[in-house]
């Protein structure tokens, strides 16, 4: 794996690594082992849950090891997978595939599967991961840079919200992700009023009033419609309307949808934070 695709994060290494325990014997687990030229860093525990255990250990400290396969150099982590595709079976219908790509959804990948139509249902089989998405909205990337500037601008209650929201996709909860996500949104852009105008933002309450604010200092644009009062077309309030417009109640969202609402606050966030960046200096 090349140093422009994204990596893939502890969730989803240990998840694979749960994943490897539905093999049969220690023996297939050791073979591994020996496969990937990974005896030397990781011991057999003498049965599979403990030398799967050490090799999850490992593997989320060592996740871009690269390991020789019979398809050439891999990241270990990209290998567990592949390792886990073969040992474990093909099937997509246990619970810990569906845990697997909410994690590799989160750091910029989707499971590759194969779907044929049977009698009692879709026939689901994994074949391997792609990336989900174009290098350039990568999210795992924009969600590192974002976390970095609002930490910067202590922007506390924007980053925990967001974190909420990450959170929240991982345990397949997309309504209450859906709604941190507008949450993470409103706190973000009244974080940033209250930086860029302590005094002015200091009586007003949060949402419309403090991105009038904004607007009428010229940190939004009105003529460029990323800002406008009533109805209007323009960017910021429509994108608040799309976020969460059906409330928190279960079985009104996908994990498509949450994922869809997430990657477009961060690309927001990551837009907004870069031009408070580039016309304010950092916190003390």
């Amino acid at each position: 794996m090349n140093q422009r695709l994204p990596s893939i994060g502890r969730g989803a290494i240990a998840v694979t690594c749960d994943l490897l325990e539905c093999v049969k014997t220690n023996a297939e687990i050791e073979g591994l082992l020996l496969e990937y030229g990974l005896s030397d860093h990781i011991e057999s525990g003498g049965s599979i849950a403990k030398t799967v255990l050490s090799i999850k250990k490992f593997a989320v400290s060592n996740s871009a090891h690269i390991v020789q396969t019979d398809y050439g150099p891999k990241t270990l982590s990209v290998a567990l997978i592949d390792a886990a595709i073969q040992l474990a079976g093909h099937r997509g219908d246990l619970p810990l595939w569906d845990k697997l790509e909410r994690y590799l959804n989160l750091d910029g990948y989707a499971l590759q599967k194969q779907v044929t139509a049977g009698r009692f249902g879709d026939d689901v089989v994994i074949k391997g991961i792609t990336i989900a998405m174009p290098g350039f909205v990568a999210l795992p990337e924009a969600v590192s840079e974002v976390d970095q500037l609002l930490e910067r601008y202590g922007l506390n209650v924007a980053q925990t919200h967001l974190s909420s929201a990450k959170e929240n996709i991982t345990q397949e909860d997309w309504e209450a992700a859906n709604s941190q996500c507008r949450t993470f949104l409103e706190a973000l852009i009244d974080g940033i009023a209250d930086l860029l105008f302590p005094d002015k933002a200091a009586p007003l309450p949060g949402g419309l009033s403090k991105r009038q604010l904004l607007a009428k200092h010229g940190f939004l644009s009105r003529e460029k419609h990323e800002f406008g009062d009533g109805n209007g077309q323009t960017f910021l309030p429509g994108l608040a309307k799309l976020l969460h417009p059906d409330g928190a109640h279960p079985g009104i969202s996908t994990q498509h949808d949450a994922m869809f609402r997430l990657q477009l606050v961060v690309v927001t966030a990551r837009w907004l934070l870069k031009r408070l960046e580039a016309g304010r200096p950092t916190v003390n």
